[in-house]
């Protein structure tokens, strides 16, 4: 089976970053970023695609790597549909070192799971990259 991957940024208390904001503007263009799994995955999952994901991806080798860039409200559907299917077996959060107070909230649209931490890296910015993994997919 192929692996997916969700990639997200988030601020302190759990919103989606505003996308002016400079701690996601580095998120989103830096190469230790989103650029990063850009680089890696094979595909990328785009919002309202997730029927086209579920026909094909079970034709697809077990080296193979789909990526779901989340940063806004759109994009966040696209992780709730893959959560609602139990088909993330990553989940890359960027934590930014804000509080918006307010905004769209990505923590009400996972699905109760404990996830497993594989990796945590923090950049000299602030922000802190943190990879889980879904137990139920290892």
């Amino acid at each position: 089976m192929p692996k997916i991957q969700a990639v997200t940024a988030m601020t302190l208390d759990g919103f989606l970053p505003d996308a002016a904001d400079m701690s996601m503007r580095w998120v989103m263009n830096h190469r230790k970023g989103f650029a990063h799994w850009r680089e890696r995955c094979d595909a990328r999952i785009l919002p309202h695609s997730i029927l086209d994901l579920l026909c094909e991806k079970d034709g697809k080798g077990n080296t193979f790597t789909y990526l779901a860039e989340v940063s806004d409200s759109e994009s966040l559907e696209l992780l709730r549909g893959l959560s609602l299917y139990n088909l993330v077996d990553e989940l890359i959060v960027y934590l930014l070192p804000i509080s918006s107070g307010g905004g769209t909230s990505i923590q009400n649209i996972l699905p109760t799971l404990q996830w497993r931490l594989h990796e945590a890296t923090t950049f000299s910015n602030g922000i802190c990259r943190l990879i889980y993994r879904n137990p139920r997919k290892m």
